[in-house]
């Protein structure tokens, strides 16, 4: 009998990486399973042999630790052909049978259909929550988070995720507007980078009035915007003009040189780099910064190619691993194909 499948929520053309990570997950901790994904779906559904194979993998999955997935949950249910007139019943017969949830999240798919459903999903979210409050199925001290997935009006797979170890965010996407002042919308990566893949206090311990920083490959300053709105100093490294605005602020020393060779006379508090060339040029040119201790922190994309693109990512972020480790450096680093990442991942890096 097959199991309820696990669900992972990436961006529509990386249903395959997304199956491949998640099938390597599986393969360590020696659960048999396998995934169904169809490209350009924007979700990846991945099935354990055994209830007990089932709940294993649930104990262990953690957003964090998974590359290309942006949200998880383990469906209980999938509904289809309810009834128009009443889709609110048949979920919580489901929820009734299963657990109490800390919160929901009525959540659609980031692909063309998916987003057909974005307002009806909104609609439907807050009716759908005082009904499960009304039935006592909604409470604080739950570990667990319900979701409500809709693939069609009338087909909707349900499920949870530890609160711990998914996301708050629907679809697991991180809205931002583009501020009116930045020179790029590539701005808009480092802002969710920092947001999503460093803690509030790691937050607070690098982006403070009087800590520095270098932006590599900076022109024309869409990176170097967020780390001056943060109130860092920015050695900014491009042969290319930088934003006059930017440089109008006293926060930008620019440095037309080569970023692959430059170096800072004094260690900075955090490394950023958003350049366009091979990930393992990019993966190594962190490690340099890394290991020679002229950063802390780092923040950088890898380009990746068109295929293999999960193999790439573990080459390279092995790498720097790898090299960090020759010199018995202790690191944490955690990477993620973010919403307003296309064809790249982005990686932090941290030196404890």
């Amino acid at each position: 009998m097959q199991q309820a499948p696990f669900v992972f929520f990436c961006r529509p053309g990386f249903e395959s990486d997304c199956a491949a990570e998640v099938q390597a997950i599986a393969n360590a901790c020696e659960l048999a399973g396998y995934a169904n994904a169809q490209t350009d779906s924007g979700y990846v559904r991945f099935f354990l042999f055994d209830e007990q194979s089932a709940e294993q993998f649930f104990e262990i999955l953690d957003l964090d630790d998974i590359v290309f997935a942006r949200q998880w949950f383990w469906a209980k249910a999938e509904l289809e052909k309810m009834s128009l007139d009443d889709r609110i019943s048949p979920i919580i017969d489901v929820c009734t049978d299963v657990a109490m949830a800390h919160s929901v999240l009525v959540e659609h798919l980031d692909s063309n259909e998916g987003r057909e459903l974005s307002k009806f999903c909104k609609k439907f979210s807050t009716p759908l929550t005082i009904a499960l409050e009304k039935q006592g199925l909604i409470h604080d001290d739950s570990e667990f988070r319900l979701h409500v997935l809709f693939i069609a009006n009338d087909n909707c797979l349900v499920g949870y995720s530890p609160v711990e170890r998914s996301s708050a965010q629907k679809g697991g996407i991180l809205r931002l507007k583009a501020p009116k002042q930045a020179p790029s919308r590539s701005t808009l990566k480092l802002d969710e980078a920092i947001q999503t893949l460093m803690s509030r206090k790691q937050q607070h311990q690098v982006f403070r009035l009087g800590n520095t920083s270098a932006d590599l490959g900076a022109a024309p300053g869409g990176w170097t915007y967020q780390l001056v709105e943060r109130g860092l100093q920015v050695a900014a490294i491009d042969n290319g003009p930088m934003d006059k605005k930017l440089m109008a602020t006293e926060q930008v020393e620019h440095f037309k040189e080569n970023a692959f060779s430059w170096l800072p006379e004094k260690s900075v508090d955090v490394v950023v780099c958003d350049m366009v060339e091979k990930p393992s040029l990019v993966a190594n040119l962190m490690a340099t910064w890394l290991e020679g201790s002229h950063a802390k922190h780092a923040i950088f994309n890898l380009k990746l190619p068109m295929k293999k693109r999960f193999q790439e990512v573990a080459d390279c972020i092995g790498l720097i691993c790898e090299r960090l480790e020759e010199e018995e450096l202790k690191y944490h680093w955690q990477a993620k194909h973010l919403y307003h990442d296309r064809e790249e991942i982005t990686v932090y890096f941290r030196i404890k």
